[in-house]
């Protein structure tokens, strides 16, 4: 026997620490799910696809202040260090489609490490953050890059992000070493400042375009790949044929 459930709102409360992490396994984007029942069981569609997008690197460089300033255009100067993990959305328009963008916010510290790599597998888009201020944060790019290595998707979208670009009078990293990094591992790269908003928009949509390229050259490989192949049509048993064999 079932027992009632309790809904409020439509949704069943939970709460826990951290979120449930993803679905492992599945990098392509679903199309969406359509929200608000009409009259008849007619649903309104509210985006296209969903894109992963995951937010890694040491504790301080920026993260949240990155995923806040994207999400809602705010910046707060109170620095609190990310407990687990968090997440913002945001719907965007991308080449004639909506675009729902679940941006997942990881903690940097080692504590949080296990918990955070559970997120790696479903992410479609990771951003390598470190703080131009800060030389030990980008020394340890290359082992975050390790770790996508070892968790992620082997075709995950990928871009360095170097932030607090409008701190220059205390930069330790200049520009040429983070493109040169970049380049060394065929990623794109740009300086950000969370609290200027400088090319904090153009990280995000050229990340997301970058994941509907590689999906649309995907779909357009297998498309070419299924054509033209010969399709046997084997006749189907009568019902005379069936009814001897049963009788039998």
């Amino acid at each position: 026997m079932l027992l009632p459930q309790c809904v409020v709102g439509g949704l069943t409360p939970h709460r826990f620490l951290f979120p449930a992490a993803p679905r492992l396994g599945r990098t392509e984007p679903k199309p969406a799910r359509e929200e608000g029942a009409g009259a008849r069981g007619t649903m309104a569609k509210t985006y296209d696809y969903l894109f992963k997008l995951l937010l890694i690197g040491d504790s301080g460089v920026g993260k949240t202040c990155l995923l806040f300033r994207f999400s809602e255009d705010a910046f707060n100067t109170t620095f609190i260090s990310t407990i687990g993990i968090d997440f913002k959305i945001r719907t965007v328009d991308l080449d004639g489609k909506k675009i729902k963008l679940q941006i997942w916010d990881t903690a940097g510290q080692e504590r949080f490490r296990t918990i955070t790599t559970a997120y790696y597998r479903g992410a479609m888009g990771i951003m390598l953050v470190y703080d131009i201020t800060n030389e030990k944060s980008f020394d340890n790019i290359r082992n975050w890059i390790r770790n996508i290595e070892e968790h992620a998707s082997a075709d995950v979208e990928r871009m360095v992000l170097g932030n607090k670009c409008d701190m220059n009078d205390r930069r330790q990293v200049s520009k040429e070493r983070g493109e040169k990094l970049a380049i060394d591992y065929s990623i794109k790269f740009l300086e950000t400042s969370a609290k200027s908003s400088i090319n904090v928009e153009e990280a995000f949509l050229t990340l997301a375009r970058d994941i509907m390229s590689r999906l649309n050259r995907k779909m357009h490989n297998d498309s070419s790949a299924g054509g033209g192949g010969a399709i046997q049509i084997k006749e189907p048993r009568s019902k005379k044929s069936l009814f001897r064999c049963l009788l039998l």
